[in-house]
């Protein structure tokens, strides 16, 4: 099964996120994959096809990460474009990274060592992916990030790790919850 570690969002957020991407979709002219806001989330690790018996370690893994990390806030108040405006391939909402995530982030990576996981190279950046660009970015993207835009006026308050399965059907990824676990609860 296809598999991600990843921070949920609240119905709030999702809906607040859907509003600036549905406007941003308005105004540009690209072929894309939109993401569907019940499936926004914040990725913490992609482990892609694993056995569905490791799960089972996973979320002893996840539970000790989970313990050492209270919970944090992120806000939302900039979109995004990666690896760059010119050469988009991802379009996000995202802000300010902190190092509440950061540690997250890196210590589930060294945590997952043991089990077979590589190490994750790239820098964790806190980001809600709203589209997957299939075609040469919009000419204006740059200009269109860079214009202001209404953002969630409350910060997203970050709880909860879960993993997720990833099943691909032909109308676009569907999630489900396999196990989540609360932050810095057991100390």
């Amino acid at each position: 099964m296809r598999a991600f570690f990843c921070i949920p969002l609240g119905v709030g957020q999702r809906t607040a996120i859907a509003s600036i991407a549905e406007r941003f979709r308005g105004a540009t002219r690209m072929r894309a994959s939109w993401v569907r806001p019940e499936n926004y989330h914040l990725t913490v690790r992609f482990l892609g096809e694993i056995d569905p018996i490791l799960t089972v370690d996973l979320d002893q893994v996840c539970r000790g990460v989970a313990e050492s990390v209270d919970p944090f806030a992120i806000t939302f108040d900039r979109l995004g474009a990666f690896p760059a405006a010119e050469r988009a391939r991802v379009l996000w909402v995202g802000g300010e990274t902190p190092a509440e995530y950061i540690n997250l982030v890196t210590s589930l990576n060294e945590q997952l060592r043991p089990l077979g996981f590589g190490p994750e190279w790239k820098r964790p950046v806190a980001h809600v992916t709203v589209a997957r660009i299939k075609s040469v970015p919009d000419p204006d993207l740059g200009r269109l990030l860079e214009a202001p835009h209404t953002f969630p006026s409350e910060p997203a308050r970050v709880d909860r790790v879960a993993l997720m399965e990833s099943r691909l059907t032909p109308e676009g990824a569907v999630y489900s919850p396999l196990f989540e676990v609360r932050l810095g609860v057991e100390r």
